[in-house]
């Protein structure tokens, strides 16, 4: 049995669905829920209209907020054995810069991002969601958040992209820094986890089959 609770981690491009699953299994699994912080960047509105101007102000402040929340998320409560659904992995940082900064803008971030990620907490499983550009263009409108609403359909492919470089099988050792997490790959392009209870039990079977690989409680 894993004396520290159990930590897992839900990523992919903008509109997968990380939210609404991490809600589910938060729920499900009686574990903390940990958000990201995105409305509260003062730079993402002006990020939309102007990658090339705002993108280092905008990634920095994700970092350093992500930093801080994992910080806490340590001390607070998977030290203290309480369970953790996050709808963020700190690597997504590096996704996300890859493709706003230039190179040399890259270069700075990633050694600073090296520097802060060997002292924060890994998931222990991290849940990689993919769908289709056209899915994902559909419920980012669905959502309607305002600094979305110009959301270039070039860029969301491009993010898509990325997150399958850095999640390929052949890239993960590379990417996680320490401890290499258990993977679990969803394409959810035709799937409906928070309206159908199969697609739900589908992604919760994965995910305590998962846990109880690595022994860990699920507290269910």
């Amino acid at each position: 049995m894993n004396s520290r609770g159990i930590f897992i981690a839900i990523e992919g491009p903008i509109g997968v669905g990380k939210t609404t699953l991490a809600n589910i299994l938060s729920s499900h699994f009686k574990s903390t829920l940990l958000r990201e912080i995105v409305e509260e960047n003062p730079f993402l509105s002006k990020f939309y209209t102007n990658i090339e101007e705002y993108a280092l102000q905008t990634e920095s402040f994700f970092l350093f907020n992500r930093i801080k929340q994992l910080e806490d998320t340590k001390k607070n409560l998977l030290s203290k054995g309480i369970n953790v659904v996050s709808d963020y992995h700190i690597i997504k940082n590096l996704i996300f810069a890859g493709i706003t900064l230039d190179n040399m803008q890259f270069y700075k971030y990633k050694q600073m991002y090296n520097i802060f990620i060997n002292d924060l907490p890994q998931p222990d499983i991290v849940i990689y969601l993919n769908s289709d550009t056209d899915v994902l263009m559909k419920r980012i409108a669905i959502r309607d958040r305002s600094f979305e609403r110009q959301m270039d359909r070039n860029y969301i492919k491009q993010l898509s992209a990325e997150y399958k470089y850095y999640f390929n099988p052949l890239s993960i050792k590379h990417n996680f820094i320490g401890k290499e997490p258990v993977i679990l790959e969803i394409d959810n392009s035709t799937l409906d986890f928070l309206n159908n209870d199969d697609d739900r039990k589908f992604i919760i079977e994965k995910v305590e089959d998962a846990i109880n690989k690595l022994g860990g409680k699920t507290n269910v």
